[in-house]
C-alpha cells in the first residue's frame, strides 16, 4: 500500500520525504501512520529498485525551511505504478483500502484501464454485498430455533452483519458513481448522461 501511495504522490511533483510522510499519513490516517523508519526504508528500496531518484530540492513546489531530502519518480516508477495500479489480485482481504488509494489517481491511467479497475472494484463491493447477507441468513436460519443460543448475541450479530452489508452496498453505489464518471455518462458509452 505505500509503495503505490508514494509513486502516485510522486507522479504530481518531486517532494521532500517529511511532506511525503505528512501525505500519506492524512491520506491513510488517523489509526494507521507511516513512520520515519518505514518511509526511510521504502525510499532507499525504490531508489535501488530505480523507481525514484534523488531530486533538486530547488525543484520542490514546496519550499522547506530545514534541510530534506527529496525525491522524484522516474520513467521505470511511473512504469510500476501502472502495474501496481493494475493488480487487482494481492491483499484481497484490504482491496477495499487500497482501492480507495487507486481511486484517487484513477486520472494517471488511459480509459480502459481506468473501467477496467473499477469494474473490478465493483463485481469485488457486489461479492462483498452477496457474502454478507447470504452469511446473514444462514446464521439466522441456523439459530433460529436453537434454545442455546444468546438472544443479545444472535441479535448484535444479526446486526453487525447487516451493517456491513449496507456498508458494501454504500461503496457499490459509489463505485457505480466512479463508473459513470469514468465513462462520461449513465449510458456507459462515453457519451454525458441526459438531463
Amino acid at each position: 500500500m505505500y509503495e503505490l501511495l508514494v509513486l502516485a504522490l510522486l507522479t504530481h511533483w518531486p517532494m521532500h520525504a517529511y511532506l511525503l510522510a505528512d501525505i500519506a499519513n492524512d491520506i491513510i490516517g488517523p489509526w494507521e501512520k507511516i513512520s520515519r523508519g518505514t518511509l526511510s526504508s521504502l525510499l532507499t528500496k525504490l531508489e535501488e529498485g530505480g523507481y525514484i531518484e534523488a531530486a533538486d530540492p530547488a525543484t520542490v513546489p514546496f519550499p522547506s525551511s530545514r534541510p530534506a531530502r527529496a525525491v522524484a519518480i522516474t520513467t521505470a516508477g511511473r512504469d510500476r505504478l501502472r502495474k501496481l495500479m493494475l493488480d487487482t489480485s494481492s491483499n484481497p482481504g484490504t482491496y477495499k483500502r487500497l482501492f480507495r488509494i487507486k481511486a484517487l489517481h484513477l486520472h494517471l491511467l488511459p480509459a480502459e484501464d481506468r473501467l477496467f479497475l473499477i469494474e473490478h472494484y465493483i463485481h469485488y463491493c457486489q461479492t462483498g454485498v452477496r457474502h454478507q447477507r447470504s452469511e446473514a441468513q444462514d446464521f439466522a436460519t441456523r439459530t433460529g430455533g436453537d434454545e442455546l443460543t444468546n438472544v443479545a448475541f444472535g441479535e448484535t450479530a444479526l446486526a453487525l452483519m447487516d451493517l456491513e452489508a449496507r456498508q458494501w452496498e454504500l461503496e457499490l453505489a459509489w463505485a457505480r458513481g466512479l463508473r459513470e464518471r469514468a465513462s462520461g455518462g449513465a449510458g456507459g458509452d462515453g457519451t454525458p448522461a441526459s438531463a
